[in-house]
């Protein structure tokens, strides 16, 4: 059954955000031109002793080299962020990661450095949270993400589909990614519960914007899975928890992708083109369902810049 907060954002989002976005990465690509244009005007007019224009001309060097990071190195700066989830006796270490968009902007050879990452937790458990490829035109899907095969997890990789796997917006890779994702020993869950070292309940939900999500389903489907002291929800749409009526009845822990955290997050301002209608959209929130993480992401779709955000892995002990 489709939930009732399956739609995506209205036409006007969809289509402003993106070309705001577009824009505005024009103007952080040309930050390299600028910052050394402005730094040598700041000199002169120091030099001159105009020092208003010297002001002026100061902070848009500084502002340029902020977008030099934001555009050229942000984005390539992997970082690990640890929860503590403050659980009793948790005995699984889980590390989740989302959001690849491999294509345009970064490549199997990104995806390579994300797997070692990962790898590197010596995780029991791996989640992947969606949205796998972005723009593929020119590249062949199974090489980009051939890396996938290295993973390694006593418990096995598990994963769920993103908007952007199932067309929405751009090529739909739903069907290539169905068949290719066992074949990279990763297991696909759409609306399933996994038992997990028979202490673990695994939720995975399927796309919410296309409308085959159940969340309610998958959770209540977990009694069929034997007994289980916690329950770990993954999904793609942090909005899921908006179709979620009535807690679970165990300790429940969610964990989403899909906004990048903004991406482009201006303190004290929304982010831009934030593809949500929840509250959900960047870190650690307290719900009466349980506790509810949005990851960051991996990857960029429009536009490569991270402003106030970075790349991530996520792990956890549940």
């Amino acid at each position: 059954m489709a939930a009732e907060h399956s739609r995506p954002p209205d036409i006007v989002l969809q289509t402003v955000g993106p070309i705001a976005e577009s824009l505005i990465d024009l103007g952080f690509m040309s930050t390299p031109l600028i910052a050394p244009a402005a730094g040598a005007a700041t000199l002169y007019f120091a030099l001159k002793g105009a020092w208003w224009s010297a002001l002026f001309a100061g902070l848009v060097a500084a502002g340029a080299a902020l977008g030099i990071y934001a555009r050229f190195v942000a984005p390539w700066q992997l970082r690990v962020t640890r929860l503590d989830l403050g659980l009793s006796n948790p005995s699984l270490r889980v590390v989740f990661f989302s959001d690849l968009h491999l294509g345009k902007f970064k490549r199997g050879d990104w995806l390579q450095r994300v797997v070692e990452a990962v790898n590197a937790q010596s995780p029991d458990l791996v989640l992947i949270g969606g949205d796998f490829l972005g723009r593929t035109r020119g590249f062949q899907i199974a090489e980009l993400l051939q890396p996938l095969r290295q993973l390694r997890a006593r418990h096995g990789v598990y994963a769920v589909l993103g908007n952007h796997d199932y067309g929405l917006h751009g090529p739909d890779h739903s069907a290539d990614l169905i068949q290719l994702l066992p074949q990279l020993n990763v297991r696909l869950l759409r609306n399933e519960c996994a038992s997990i070292g028979g202490r673990l309940w695994l939720v995975g939900v399927d796309e919410l914007w296309m409308g085959y999500d159940d969340l309610p389903s998958a959770i209540a489907a977990c009694r069929r899975c034997g007994a289980a002291e916690r329950m770990l929800v993954f999904g793609h749409n942090p909005d899921l928890m908006l179709t979620l009526k009535q807690p679970p009845s165990t300790e429940a822990f969610f964990i989403f992708g899909h906004t990048h955290h903004g991406q482009i997050h201006i303190p004290l301002l929304p982010s831009l083109a934030v593809p949500i209608r929840s509250r959900f959209y960047r870190g650690l929130h307290r719900t009466r369902h349980g506790l509810v993480y949005v990851s960051s992401g991996c990857g960029e779709h429009h536009t490569l810049t991270r402003l106030n955000t970075w790349p991530e892995i996520v792990v956890f002990e549940v």
